[in-house]
């Protein structure tokens, strides 16, 4: 890879969580949660540069703290429960772009709420992005525990149901056996062309390649971060 190629680590952090308050800066292996994923983006062969997009001065002095930039604080209405992903990394690759002239070749997502990560499938998930230019996305994703084949969303009569896949016809009535294997998206990494998110105001576009991991250290509920913290400690 030539050294001019840029490839940008953004990890997002707002302020306002609810499930765990603070659980972007709470302690977690003796430094602040959102400083695993910088070090993570420190450590990697081929990032070459590492910001934090977060709308809390606070979390913007632990992130300097730890090596990363924080070139921008992000508009509260970019930091609200409802606010997305494409919308906040289009505000960050249009600010470096207008502020600076800087556009990377891709963007690494890493966020703050997954602390456990291999530096090398970051890695190794760039060089495929690298290596095949048809890709607009490529994410990670882990086997599914129960099938979405036999899943039902409620109708309105708060009675009744309906399938959330029906193809084939009647596939909630099949053996598991003869379902496909499901996959859901794990939150550990995902690397977007910057044109996807510019262009299409998309984080993942058409073509989207998967990266397939065995675990899942997202989190979401006390319970999540008691196992996170479980399995770091057990790396040390």
């Amino acid at each position: 890879m030539s050294e001019k190629t840029e490839i940008l680590a953004v990890i997002p952090a707002r302020s306002g969580s609810k499930s765990v308050i603070d659980k972007n800066i709470r302690p977690m292996g003796g430094i602040p949660m959102l400083a695993h994923s910088v070090r993570h983006a420190l450590d990697s062969r081929y990032i070459t540069r590492v910001i934090v997009s977060t709308d809390s001065e606070k979390y913007a002095e632990i992130a300097r703290e730890y090596g990363a930039e924080v070139p921008f604080i992000r508009p509260a209405e970019l930091a609200t429960d409802t606010a997305l992903d494409v919308d906040v990394f289009y505000h960050a690759l249009t600010f470096l772009r207008d502020s600076e002239g800087y556009f990377p070749r891709l963007v690494v997502q890493l966020r703050p709420t997954y602390p456990v990560r291999r530096v090398s499938d970051i890695d190794t998930m760039i060089e495929r992005m690298l290596a095949d230019e048809t890709l607009d996305s490529m994410r990670c994703v882990a086997p599914a525990t129960e099938i979405p084949h036999k899943m039902w969303f409620l109708n309105d009569d708060g009675l009744t149901i309906r399938p959330v896949i029906d193809d084939p016809p009647e596939c909630y009535n099949m053996p598991r056996q003869e379902l496909p294997k499901a996959y859901y998206q794990n939150a550990c990494v995902d690397i977007i062309r910057p044109s996807v998110i510019l262009d299409q105001h998309s984080m993942s576009g058409i073509k989207i390649a998967c990266y397939i991991m065995d675990e899942n250290y997202d989190i979401d509920t006390e319970e999540d971060f008691l196992r996170a913290s479980e399995r770091i400690r057990q790396s040390e």
